[in-house]
């Protein structure tokens, strides 16, 4: 992986950090312009009344939650991990092996948090409506946003782990089963999965504005992980996404557009689903066999 590394010149890290910022004020223009509470409204609404029996929903909404719940303590239990970083100062690979809390620098680590805190939210505001209780707004808002932050960051992070994480793990001579561990597999396999099926037995209305979130949240992640890099703990746990490469501007806005690309697409399943159960779920069985991988061969 190493030897794929290209910078650019001295000032390359300059014009990433402009391309952030682009974005970032393209984003909060984006939020000041588009009135997002009645659609707020709408998709709260049609997260507490799935198609599907709600018992079911129910049911898998804390599966979801508990298996999330446990991976977070799994992550402490199981001790050191296993984890190739790009330090800043040297622009070498190094196996680091983190524990407690600092695994918590990795985008999975957060697409993880995420499942847990939309499934911990929306079956909060279920019960709640269950109970004849009226939600409050913020937590209406809340599921919501996390919903299409958790399901974007779910299916990125799984297409990326499978076709360009584990082809680069393979090509190495690095033993690839560490990333098979209880808690990696809910990470990179099942947070996908559990999102898939809570879109199909909900059939949610979604709305393109929610992407704005997904791409809020890669913008803060990318943040932290340039401060973790330059003032932190000094290195990138992606090195693709160090600022200094020569095409690390273009990355970035690749990034962007890939998170909320993926939220799109989730939109548009959700628009089949609620047309067709059926071919809705055809749909999402295609689409996250093509992303998880439960092994380090394929089947």
């Amino acid at each position: 992986m190493s030897g794929n590394l290209v910078y650019g010149k001295g000032t390359t890290d300059r014009w990433t950090f402009l391309a952030t910022a682009i974005v970032a004020v393209a984003l909060s223009v984006a939020f000041a312009k588009v009135s997002l509470k009645p659609l707020w409204q709408e998709s709260a609404e049609s997260l507490v009344a799935p198609w599907a029996p709600i018992a079911l929903v129910m049911l898998t909404r804390f599966i979801a939650l508990a298996c999330g719940i446990w991976a977070i303590i799994s992550m402490f239990r199981v001790g050191p991990g296993n984890m190739q970083v790009l330090l800043h100062e040297r622009r070498t690979m190094k196996i680091l092996h983190p524990v407690n809390s600092e695994k918590f620098v990795t985008f999975s680590s957060w697409t993880l948090l995420c499942n847990i805190l939309y499934f911990g939210s929306v079956s909060v505001a279920s019960v709640m409506t269950l109970n004849g209780k009226e939600v409050p707004l913020w937590l209406e808002r809340f599921e919501v946003s996390m919903f299409a932050i958790a399901c974007s960051s779910a299916f990125l992070t799984a297409t990326i782990v499978r076709h360009i994480l584990l082809p680069d793990l393979m090509k190495s001579d690095r033993d690839p089963n560490f990333l098979f561990t209880y808690h990696e597999q809910i990470m990179h396999n099942f947070a996908a999965i559990f999102l898939a099926v809570e879109l199909f037995l909900v059939g949610p209305t979604l709305h393109p504005e929610f992407g704005l979130y997904c791409v809020g949240m890669g913008l803060v992640y990318v943040g932290f992980a340039y401060i973790f890099a330059y003032q932190g703990g000094g290195y990138y746990v992606y090195s693709f996404i160090d600022p200094r490469l020569k095409y690390a501007p273009f990355v970035m806005l690749g990034l962007a557009a890939a998170i909320a690309v993926v939220y799109l697409m989730m939109t548009f399943a959700s628009i089949v689903v609620q047309a067709n159960p059926l071919i809705g779920a055809l749909l999402l069985v295609a689409w996250v066999s093509k992303i998880v991988q439960f092994s380090p061969t394929r089947a």
